[in-house]
């Protein structure tokens, strides 16, 4: 009975990785079906001949730092060392994963798993994400709340909150106080699903709240990420002919993101484009000019990564890192 019960824990490990070889492959093909349609349907190669190469060039160079203010905030939030280049790699191989999952779970995942090769336990790795994407939200929101008076102020765009709007805010705001406050499901529901989560993180939270460098790191980060996109779709508006301003695009693309979050489609595929594409109409882009910007921002910021993300997936796999 031994022998049979070492026997069966050798062919797990095997099995695993049988397994893991077909998802990959399998994923492989789908990302390979859905690039070429994509790119093919965005007939991006007539959109790069009229845009100019020098906007474009420096949209390339912004489209990096999102990537980097990922790897800066995890680095610094993580409770164990971790290495700059590796995590590097991670993240541009979650590029190849979130095509394929939805809604960003695929990436999340791998993450996981690559902190719980670092040495963590599963539900200290999950916890470490979870405050990273949780002040990830805060500094958005902030900013968020920053590039709305901005706008506001400016007389060409003119960011402006309905009054009705605002006063229905008031009410659902009112409104769900007092279900949340006087029907006790709905008050096992918050408990559960915020207050629970909150008292998990927030031991871990403390302790790197001790260390201002790595708090401004991780808030550097943080900020990286919307502005770098922001700035990105700045360079590609330029690039055919538009000029928004930088704090409306910050609402576009923080828009965009939530409504690729909402869509269960994988990699955000058609929804974050329409999203993009309106906000920069909205902006006041032409139709054809907003839509061009949007897709040489999705070709520059997701698109053009899936084969090299691919690759780095591959060689996280060999080194055992995920």
């Amino acid at each position: 009975m031994a022998a049979g019960f070492r026997a069966d824990r050798l062919r797990r490990p095997r099995l695993a990785r049988r397994v893991w070889r077909v998802a990959l492959l399998v994923a492989t093909v789908v990302a390979v079906v859905v690039l070429a349609r994509r790119l093919e349907a965005a007939d991006l190669a007539q959109r790069l001949r009229t845009a100019e190469p020098a906007w474009l060039l420096a949209a390339a160079a912004c489209s990096l730092l999102p990537l980097y203010g990922n790897v800066a905030s995890m680095t610094a939030l993580s409770p164990v060392r971790i290495p700059v280049g590796r995590t590097t790699v991670l993240w541009l191989a979650t590029s190849f994963v979130n095509l394929v999952t939805p809604s960003s779970t695929g990436g999340v995942a791998l993450t996981v798993r690559y902190l719980q090769q670092r040495g963590l336990p599963l539900v200290v790795a999950a916890t470490t994400i979870g405050i990273v994407q949780s002040t990830s939200f805060v500094v958005t929101g902030l900013l968020v709340a920053g590039c709305l008076v901005v706008a506001g102020r400016d007389p060409d765009t003119a960011v402006t909150l309905p009054w009705p709007v605002l006063g229905g805010a008031v009410v659902v705001a009112g409104v769900a106080f007092l279900v949340v406050r006087w029907w006790p499901r709905a008050r096992r529901f918050v408990a559960t699903a915020v207050v629970d989560p909150v008292r998990a993180e927030w031991p871990a939270l403390r302790r790197v709240l001790t260390h201002p460098l790595r708090v401004l790191v991780a808030l550097l980060g943080h900020l990286a990420v919307p502005l770098g996109f922001a700035a990105t779709l700045a360079c590609c508006a330029r690039a055919v002919g538009g000029d928004p301003p930088l704090a409306l695009l910050v609402l576009v693309v923080v828009g965009s993101s939530a409504v690729t979050a909402a869509v269960p489609v994988p990699g955000g595929i058609g929804a974050s484009e329409a999203a993009l594409a309106a906000g920069l109409a909205a902006a006041g882009l032409p139709g054809e000019a907003a839509l061009s910007a949007a897709l040489l921002h999705r070709a520059l910021t997701f698109w053009v990564r899936v084969p090299f993300a691919w690759v780095a997936l591959l060689r996280l796999r060999r080194q055992g890192a995920v």
